[in-house]
């Protein structure tokens, strides 16, 4: 049996901790070190260090964002404002409806309609 590290003595190189199994009893956070365990030894995570893996998740997340916004938002918006015309008169031909009820409503206060 190895005895344990005396406390004045700097943590061993590398520093193996974070792989280590909780010490709690608590089968969920068990299974939360094991999913742990197994996304970064399948995506090769645990070579990184710290900040590094902050660092990867940020950049993923931003680039999955930025696609989302510019790629597929306007695509979105416009199925979005098709789906509002159905739903408020009946038929996604209705823009021209739209449009008219929006010149009333702009004729009616006063506002030109090349100025909505």
């Amino acid at each position: 049996m190895i005895p344990d590290i005396p406390e004045n003595y700097p943590p061993p190189r590398p520093d193996f901790r974070a792989f280590r199994p909780p010490k709690s009893q608590s089968k969920f956070a068990y299974l939360l070190w094991r999913i742990q365990m197994w996304i970064e030894g399948t995506f090769a995570l645990a070579m990184l260090e710290p900040w590094e893996k902050i660092l990867m998740i940020f950049l993923t997340t931003f680039t999955l964002m930025a696609t989302g916004i510019f790629r597929y938002l306007p695509q979105h918006i416009s199925v979005m404002k098709g789906r509002a015309v159905y739903y408020l008169w009946g038929n996604e031909s209705g823009e021209s409806t739209v449009l008219q009820w929006l010149g009333r409503n702009s004729a009616s206060s006063g506002t030109p309609m090349g100025e909505l």
